[in-house]
């Protein structure tokens, strides 16, 4: 962190084979009408297409404002947190505001809304907003992120742990609420990052939830979420919250972090029975098994293994019409 009075917010903006989205992002940030000053930080990871040359555009004819760095060499590929590294540690702004670029915000008073709150609130370490999805062709999804039924206005630690449920997108955090070092050993080798920033920064203040849509979001299927193997993603979240389980000694977060360990785990292992990789898959049961957790989890969980253990094939068909009968979304 290099702090600057004179800027209010660093836009972080990674990004890597983004020439089809580049565009509206960045557009969405040069849009932003606020009574401060800010930046515009964009990473791009040696991109193979014209995305490069598009920055470059914009850089040209904003040199005061976006300031790029253009890697020669694939950075995310050797294990480096680019957006930790190459963005937020140069950033000079009181504020931080991520986007990635295949992402982009709509309305032009999001950042002022956003900073305007945490100026006024200043035990909330960050907030946030809902966002609108979009498909690889442009076409509006039906959901919207997050739930806006179901999320809180105001998000503690208990809540973020839980789960990755806020749009990278619509963040705006504190700049010095970030310890890199805890950063790096609680998201080695794991396929996100964000959701690790969000519980190193809630640790230290609430997230206030903004009910509107002010971004959107793209489910592309070169994305990282989207690419990402399932089998993988099960396996990085368990690595996640077994260092969590580490890292907090908070009665409280220990309890949700074993029981959303249970739920995980049985994500996992039909995961397994899927792939036929079923050595993985029994030994995991046993573990599942054995957990004490598991036994205080109730009956809700035992059926549910019990039914991914003796009809595997079926497991999906019974969880979908169940969802459809209590009228839950996908």
């Amino acid at each position: 962190m290099i702090c600057n009075s004179d800027i209010m917010v660093s836009i972080c903006c990674i990004t890597y084979n983004h020439e089809r989205y580049i565009r509206d992002a960045i557009e969405g940030f040069l849009m932003q009408k606020t009574n401060f000053r800010y930046e515009i930080l964009i990473h791009d990871d040696a991109s193979t297409d014209d995305t490069a040359n598009i920055i470059r555009e914009y850089e040209k004819k904003f040199p005061d404002l976006i300031k790029p760095i253009y890697q020669k060499e694939n950075q995310w590929s050797k294990g480096v947190s680019v957006g930790v590294e190459y963005n937020l540690k140069r950033a000079k702004g009181k504020y931080i505001a991520l986007c990635e670029g295949d992402d982009y915000w709509t309305d032009p008073y999001k950042l002022q809304k956003q900073v305007d709150f945490l100026e006024k609130n200043k035990n909330f370490s960050m907030c946030f907003h809902g966002v609108e999805k979009k498909d690889d062709e442009g076409r509006y999804l039906k959901n919207h992120w997050p739930n806006n039924k179901k999320t809180k206005k105001i998000n503690k630690l208990n809540e973020i742990v839980k789960g990755n449920n806020i749009p990278t997108c619509s963040i705006v955090f504190r700049n010095n609420f970030i310890n890199y070092k805890e950063f790096k050993i609680l998201s080695e080798n794991l396929f996100f990052g964000d959701w690790v920033l969000q519980v190193l920064i809630t640790k230290k203040g609430p997230a206030y939830f903004f009910n509107e849509n002010m971004g959107v979001y793209r489910v592309t299927k070169k994305g990282l979420t989207q690419s990402t193997d399932a089998i993988k993603k099960l396996e990085d979240i368990l690595k996640f919250y077994k260092r969590l389980d580490k890292y907090f000694d908070d009665k409280n977060i220990k309890r949700i972090i074993n029981k959303k360990m249970i739920q995980y785990k049985i994500e996992l292992y039909i995961e397994y029975v899927k792939k036929n990789e079923l050595e993985k898959a029994e030994e995991l049961f046993q573990n599942i098994k054995k957990s004490d957790i598991f036994i205080k989890a109730g009956p809700k969980e035992s059926l549910k293994l019990f039914l991914i253990k003796h009809f595997p094939n079926q497991y999906d068909n019974i969880r979908q019409n169940y969802r459809k009968l209590r009228g839950i979304e996908e």
